[in-house]
């Protein structure tokens, strides 16, 4: 039997979301101030795969990478606007997309100013409506590095599995880290805390 491929997704930018408290939406390069106020804290970007921005240069490279996932019509990045104060607090996205296993990984960053509040597991149960509705997946995965526990709370929020950690799995900021892996599949029963 033939795998099917995820469906494709238009290029110039994912579509708007929105929930009860954010609104998710295409970034745009306007957004680099807001960016680099939470990408350039290293309390931020502590269990991130990528180090704290030191520069504006370093938040503009990564919006042009952005800009040119849109034009591409690779898996969608969302900015993460919060209703309450209308600002834009963090961006949650397919980090990468293996369309013939309908499979694809979610990443997500918070400004620590919204920390503890919920967003992030709202913006990732959008996501994984979005991926399973939209883009067809089967499968989609998150990780985190082990001790990242309130990253692992997100995942389990939103409906996730934990499926083992698997150790050593990133050489992150000079040394080897283990990993959790989470995932969840189209066909999963919806658990009582993803709601």
């Amino acid at each position: 039997m033939r795998r099917r491929a995820g469906k494709e997704l238009s290029a110039g930018g994912p579509p708007r979301l929105e929930t009860g408290r954010l609104l998710l939406r295409a970034l745009t390069p306007d957004d680099a101030a807001a960016i680099f106020a939470y990408a350039s804290d290293p309390e931020v970007a502590r269990y991130m795969v990528w180090e704290a921005h030191r520069s504006m240069e370093d938040t503009e490279a990564f919006l042009d990478l952005t800009m040119s996932h849109y034009e591409s019509g690779d898996a969608p990045d969302w900015g993460m606007v919060y209703k309450g104060d209308g600002r834009l607090v963090g961006t949650c996205g397919f980090v990468a997309w293996e369309r013939g296993h309908a499979r694809a990984e979610a990443g997500y960053v918070l400004h620590r100013g919204y920390w503890g509040m919920g967003l992030t597991s709202e913006a990732l149960r959008a996501m994984i409506s979005f991926g399973f509705e939209r883009m067809d997946l089967n499968r989609i995965e998150a990780r985190c590095i082990a001790e990242n526990s309130a990253s692992a709370r997100v995942m389990e929020k939103a409906g996730m599995s934990y499926e083992g950690t698997m150790r050593g799995r990133e050489f992150l900021k000079g040394e080897y880290r283990d990993m959790k892996l989470y995932a969840i599949l189209k066909d999963d029963p919806l658990r009582p805390s993803s709601r």
